[in-house]
């Protein structure tokens, strides 16, 4: 449903109504990079999760560590 990127970074298995809360810690209105996301997809591990896909962006840990807390 999702095209994949050649080079960056994928959020998966986000839980849908944390979506925009991601978006928001991460700062990603921020980035100028192109950014897909998508919302209400089926998952098999969580029945229905959201995905982020920045492309030409890889984070530093400390950025992936602030979403899961």
């Amino acid at each position: 449903k999702v095209n994949a990127i050649k080079n960056g970074t994928v959020l998966d298995h986000i839980p849908s109504e944390n979506l925009f809360k991601v978006i928001s810690i991460l700062r990603l209105n921020n980035i100028a990079n192109p950014i897909t996301f998508g919302m209400n997809l089926e998952s098999s591990r969580i029945g229905i999760k959201a995905i982020i896909k920045v492309a030409d962006k890889f984070f530093e840990d400390s950025e992936i560590n602030k979403i899961s807390l």
